[in-house]
């Protein structure tokens, strides 16, 4: 039985690929045949594991399942967005009633010409149609129609057809080797930026240029060589966020702030917007807070404690309103766990518990010096609470800094600073010169010792900016410093022989899964061969892009 299945399906992929075109009741049959054939190979899940092929248990066979079922996805992505042209291009909302009906029962007759509709028709246009017949609503079938607009063709009020709006997305729509939905969630954002057509004016292709005067689609579409995909989605969404911002003619700085939002689902919410450098200082701040290796970071990985109310329930007080009764049977509400918002939360009420506890102690001491002048000053460290220490550290060239370039610094967590504020920061800033030679090595920063010392891991951060292994999202703050000349083999404590790791891929390192290579001072990695086959060196870009 499975040979001659077999042969069948090698007859069938013969006698596709050997014939020229196909009529229309055959293509249909074989869009029929797709979905049926899907069916047959994922079973409904409520089948238990004693009725599942032999083959459905075999790791191997899910994950070239997997493969073959993604570029599936991606042909059946492109044929949806096909049909919704062609509804478009043959006027399919007047076929007449019968020609309607036909199509419903799948007893049309394609030997004879289609029959449209002279007086009103059913359907307004082929959006109505696409959502009335496949019972889609009004939005998505709007959207399938734009994308077909985006990568296929435009028509104006005369039905007079023009070319796709975004022909560089277009391009990549139909490269069997890209991926489609990449190529339409970027028109779909470049055309948020475009003009709103009037009904009578001509479609246009892509118009939007960013403050270099390039086509914001030719700048979209290099960045979207790139390999890697979290980084590339990065690149992607910066370059449509620089694109908007420089439409918009809002003055950010009059917009900056902390707003309550209200509640929702029992939380009172805020909202905030900051200057790109109190942005950094204030990520700078939670990458700290965040960090497990710091006693701020295990602080603020504990529920959060209202000292004050802990004190009174120490002390027995109740409102007098509060039977004795009720104060004993009271019970605190169990503690949700402590997510990574959670622990920024409380770093950030850590902080202002802090501050309260300092600038308390500072008004005692002042009064104690009024009455006493030679009191002793008051402690400048307060015992009770671990101290964060946030930083801005600002990335910009020699010429940069010398004003003879027209690029703007980048902060240490991706931040673009505009000219106004590099020139604030630089005012109030203490300069660490980096050397840094024609491929980004530090070349004047190094001391042999085994534990590197602070102002090196400084120049490993900011050389390496987090993690190297490609789309590791990790803080330069939470990651180790990898020796590529192992300490124990008498390696030594340089920049040079230095990388920065996450704990995850620091250990991948040590397994021998993952390489890392000094190359000439800019660390590199090399991925399992299963990954990628070339062997080739490659380095994280994922902190490279400014943040979006």
């Amino acid at each position: 039985m499975s040979d001659s299945i077999g042969q069948a399906i090698a007859d069938l992929n013969q006698a596709i690929r050997s014939t020229s075109a196909f009529t229309a009741d055959q293509a249909l049959a074989i869009a029929a045949l797709i979905p049926d054939l899907h069916q047959f190979i994922a079973p409904s899940t409520g089948a238990g594991p004693e009725n599942q092929p032999a083959y459905s248990q075999d790791p191997r066979f899910a994950l070239a399942l997997a493969q073959s079922t993604e570029l599936a996805a991606h042909q059946a992505l492109r044929t949806q967005v096909y049909a919704a042209h062609l509804l478009e291009s043959t006027a399919a909302h007047t076929l007449t009633t019968d020609e309607l009906e036909a199509v419903r029962a799948g007893s049309t007759d394609f030997t004879e010409p289609a029959q449209c509709t002279s007086q009103r028709p059913s359907f307004r246009n082929s959006t109505d149609l696409l959502a009335s017949w496949l019972c889609l609503e009004h939005f998505e079938a709007q959207r399938r129609t734009d994308s077909a607009h985006h990568v296929f063709a435009q028509y104006d009020y005369q039905h007079h057809v023009y070319p796709a709006q975004f022909p560089l997305m277009a391009q990549r729509f139909h490269d069997g080797s890209l991926p489609p939905a990449e190529a339409l969630s970027a028109a779909r954002r470049l055309g948020s930026l475009e003009p709103k057509r009037t009904e009578f004016a001509p479609p246009t292709t892509s118009t939007v240029r960013d403050e270099q005067g390039q086509l914001v689609e030719s700048v979209l579409n290099l960045e979207m060589d790139e390999s890697e995909p979290a980084t590339r989605h990065k690149a992607v969404t910066l370059v449509i966020k620089t694109a908007r911002e420089h439409q918009s003619q809002e003055q950010p700085e009059a917009e900056e702030g902390i707003f309550r939002k209200g509640l929702r689902r029992g939380l009172i919410w805020y909202e905030m917007g900051l200057r790109p450098v109190r942005a950094e200082l204030f990520e700078s701040g939670l990458a700290q807070s965040d960090n497990p290796r710091s006693g701020a970071g295990q602080t603020a990985r504990e529920a959060f404690v209202d000292k004050n109310a802990e004190a009174q329930e120490s002390t027995g007080e109740h409102p007098d309103f509060v039977t004795d009764e009720e104060a004993a049977t009271a019970e605190s509400t169990d503690s949700a766990p402590i997510s990574p918002a959670t622990r920024r939360l409380n770093a950030v009420m850590n902080l202002l518990e802090l501050n309260a506890k300092r600038l308390k102690r500072l008004q005692e001491a002042m009064g104690k010096r009024a009455n006493s002048p030679d009191s002793s000053p008051p402690e400048t460290e307060d015992p009770d609470l671990p101290v964060i220490k946030p930083q801005v550290v600002v990335m910009l060239t020699l010429a940069e800094l010398e004003g003879r370039a027209e690029t703007h610094g980048i902060t240490g967590h991706g931040f673009k600073l505009s000219a106004t504020d590099l020139r604030q920061t630089l005012a109030k800033a203490k300069i660490i010169p980096m050397v840094l030679g024609g491929k980004g090595e530090l070349l004047d920063i190094g001391r042999s010792q085994r534990k590197h010392p602070g102002y090196m891991r400084l120049g490993i951060s900011v050389r390496d900016r987090g993690c190297i292994v490609p789309g590791c999202t990790m803080d330069p703050e939470r990651c180790n410093i990898h020796h590529i000349w192992s300490w124990s083999e008498g390696g030594v404590t340089s920049v040079y022989w230095s990388a920065m790791l996450c704990d995850t891929h620091h250990h991948d390192v040590h397994a021998g899964l993952i390489k890392v290579i000094p190359d000439g001072g800019v660390p590199k990695v090399i991925l399992p061969n299963f990954v990628d086959p070339t062997q080739t060196p490659v380095r994280n870009r994922y902190n490279d892009v400014q943040a979006a």
